[in-house]
C-alpha cells in the first residue's frame, strides 16, 4: 500500500518486485512476503547535472591524490633553517651607556650662588623707622593763641551782662543772675572747645608733613637700594646664563653624538633581525603551500546529488491488530458481567430476607 508510483517534472519513482522474503508471524506460521525493488529515473537535464557533478568530484579526488603523492614529497624532509639570516641579540662593543668625558655635570667656578659686595641689604643710617618729635607743645601753643583770640571779646561780653544786670536790678544770689552766670560759663566753655579743636587740627597737620617727609625719605633710599641689587643681580645673572648656555651646548653634543651612534647600531640589528624573520616567514610559506592546497581540496563541502523534487513515499496510517488489547477487553467486559450478576443475586437475597422478617412480624401481631 506504500509503494505509489510518482511521476514528477524532475524524474520519475517507480516500483517492482524482485522476489519474496519468508517472515515467521506471532502464531509460529511462515509466510511469504514480496520484496520490491525503489527507481528513481532522472530526466536528461537532471541527469546531465549529476554526471557533470560526479565528475568534478572526482577531478578534485584526483587531483588531491597526485598532490599527495608529488606535491608533498618535501614535508617528508625535517625542517632545514641553516640558511636563515643569523638572528643578532646583541649591539655589540660599539653601543654605549655612557655619555664620555665631553659631558659635563658641573657649571665650573666661573658660575656663582653670591651676589657680590654689591649687594646691599641694609637701608643706611638716613632709613627712617619713626619720623616727627613732640607736637604736643604745638598744640598748646595753637590753643592758647586761640584763647588769647577769644578771650578779650568773652571778657567784654561778660562785663557788658552784669552792668545790664545792675542797671535792671538783677542781684547776686537771684535766678536772673544764676542764669547770666550760667550763659557767660558756657560761652567760655565753648571758646575752649573750639580752641582745642583748632589746636588739634594743628598737630595733625604737622604729623601728616613729617610722615610724608620720612615716606620720601625712605623712597628715595628703598629706590636706590632696589636699583643697586638689580644691577648686582643683573650681572651675576647674566654670567650665570652664559655659563649655562655654554654647559648646555656641550653637553647636548655629546648627548646627541651617543645616540647617533647607538641608534645606528640599533637599525642595523633591527634590520638583520627582521631579514631572519622575513626568511623564515617565505620559508615556511613555501613548505606549508602544497600541504594548505591539499587541505583545502579534501575539506571542501561534498558534492549533492542533483535535486529530483520528488515528495516522500506517502505512508499509509494502517495499525496492526491489537490482539492483546482485544484480549482484555474482553476479560474487562466478562468481569463487568460477572460482578453485575452477583451484585443482583445479592440484591435479590436481602430482598427476601427482609420479607420474610415482615412476615414474621405480622404474625407476632395477630397473635
Amino acid at each position: 500500500m506504500n509503494m505509489t508510483d510518482q511521476v514528477t517534472p524532475y524524474g520519475n519513482i517507480t516500483y517492482s518486485q524482485n522476489g519474496t522474503t519468508s517472515v515467521t508471524g506471532p502464531d509460529g506460521k511462515t509466510y511469504q512476503v514480496p520484496r520490491y525493488t525503489q527507481t528513481t529515473t532522472l530526466n536528461p537535464q537532471q541527469q546531465a547535472t549529476l554526471d557533470q557533478s560526479q565528475q568534478a568530484a572526482t577531478n578534485i579526488a584526483g587531483t588531491a591524490n597526485s598532490l599527495s603523492s608529488t606535491g608533498l614529497s618535501q614535508l617528508s624532509q625535517p625542517v632545514d633553517t641553516s640558511g636563515a639570516p643569523a638572528l643578532q641579540t646583541s649591539l655589540g662593543s660599539g653601543y654605549t651607556s655612557t655619555l664620555g668625558n665631553d659631558y659635563s655635570t658641573n657649571l665650573g667656578s666661573g658660575y656663582t650662588s653670591n651676589i657680590g659686595n654689591g649687594y646691599t641689604t641694609s637701608l643706611g643710617s638716613d632709613y627712617n623707622t619713626s619720623f616727627g618729635g613732640d607736637v604736643s607743645q604745638a598744640m598748646t601753643n595753637a590753643k592758647n593763641a586761640v584763647m588769647d583770640q577769644y578771650t578779650p571779646t568773652l571778657d567784654r561780653n561778660a562785663e557788658a551782662t552784669r552792668a545790664q544786670e545792675l542797671a535792671s536790678g538783677v542781684r547776686a544770689g537771684s535766678a536772673a543772675y544764676s542764669a547770666n552766670e550760667q550763659t557767660i560759663g558756657d560761652n567760655y566753655t565753648r571758646a575752649a572747645d573750639q580752641a582745642t579743636q583748632t589746636a588739634q587740627s594743628v598737630q595733625n597737620q604737622l604729623f601728616n608733613q613729617q610722615q610724608q617727609q620720612a615716606a620720601y625719605t625712605d623712597s628715595a633710599l628703598l629706590n636706590q637700594a632696589n636699583f643697586t641689587n638689580n644691577s648686582a643681580l643683573n650681572q651675576a645673572q647674566f654670567g650665570n646664563s652664559a655659563l649655562l648656555n655654554q654647559f648646555n651646548s656641550q653637553n647636548n653634543a655629546a648627548l646627541n653624538q651617543a645616540q647617533f651612534g647607538n641608534s645606528a647600531l640599533l637599525n642595523s640589528a633591527n634590520f638583520n633581525n627582521s631579514a631572519n624573520s622575513q626568511w623564515l616567514q617565505n620559508y615556511y610559506t613555501q613548505r606549508d603551500q602544497p600541504l594548505n592546497e591539499l587541505s583545502a581540496l579534501l575539506s571542501s563541502s561534498q558534492v549533492n546529488n542533483a535535486n529530483t523534487a520528488t515528495s516522500a513515499t506517502p505512508q499509509t496510517q494502517v495499525a496492526g491488530t491489537d490482539y492483546a488489547g482485544q484480549v482484555n477487553s474482553n476479560y474487562q467486559a466478562q468481569l463487568a458481567q460477572s460482578q453485575g450478576l452477583t451484585s443482583g443475586l445479592f440484591g435479590i437475597g436481602t430482598g427476601l430476607m427482609g420479607m420474610g422478617g415482615m412476615y414474621l412480624g405480622g404474625l407476632g401481631k395477630s397473635k
